[in-house]
């Protein structure tokens, strides 16, 4: 899709005492060739262990700056919940305690703020974490297509033995496998009933206007 940019991030690596996440890079590299022939592979962004917030703000800032059919943030790690019950992404350095969440993460709440001024005509947020669903509660979050791993209270479920993420897994396989056209609605509908038949998280999904019908795989 000519112009089209996305920002993958993944956090597999952490130092602060939360469980080691190696599902993250390889959600990282399966999600990267399932949207090959969505994204223009020159606007395809992968960042693994990102050490400081900037490391991922400063690429997403490149590919907000001009127009483009769909501006896509992805990120695959541990969500935290800092003091203010906001959703803040892990980092390496992440500490798990809400005094200091914000201090040591990347709150998502600067992610939302590059995303809603970017002159893209669809700006998606997919976010696999922890609490993925408290993004929707951010006043930044507006006008913007959200798809989350869990609600705000719910852990996002992986196994030990498994390549990927529960979440990304199912994602990376109606992607690359999905029969016919796959618009952000059908994707949604996918994760919601094969999540929910194996009795794990149910996905969140948050439209704008008539976003759920923007084809991501023809």
């Amino acid at each position: 899709m000519p112009g089209s940019r996305a920002v993958l991030v993944g956090t597999c690596t952490y130092t602060q005492g939360l469980p080691q996440l190696d599902q993250a890079a390889a959600n990282l590299t399966d999600l990267f060739d399932a949207l090959v022939e969505v994204v223009d592979p020159s606007g395809l962004h992968a960042v693994t262990d990102p050490t400081a917030a900037q490391l991922v703000l400063d690429p997403l800032d490149r590919c907000a700056s001009s127009p483009a059919e769909l501006l896509l943030f992805y990120y695959a790690g541990h969500g935290l919940r800092d003091q203010d019950d906001r959703l803040c992404l892990a980092l390496p350095g992440s500490v798990d305690t809400p005094h200091d969440a914000r201090r040591t993460s990347l709150p998502v709440d600067s992610v939302l703020e590059i995303m809603k001024r970017a002159p893209a005509r669809h700006r998606v947020v997919i976010l696999d974490c922890c609490y993925s669903g408290l993004v929707m509660d951010s006043p930044a979050a507006a006008d913007l297509h959200l798809l989350t791993a869990t609600t705000r209270t719910a852990r996002a479920a992986y196994r030990a033995d498994a390549r990927n993420t529960e979440f990304t897994g199912e994602l990376v396989r109606i992607l690359a496998d999905g029969p016919g056209p796959v618009d952000l609605g059908g994707v949604y509908r996918h994760l919601d009933r094969a999540l929910r038949a194996r009795g794990l998280p149910r996905p969140r999904q948050r439209c704008v206007d008539h976003s759920a019908g923007f084809v991501l795989r023809a």
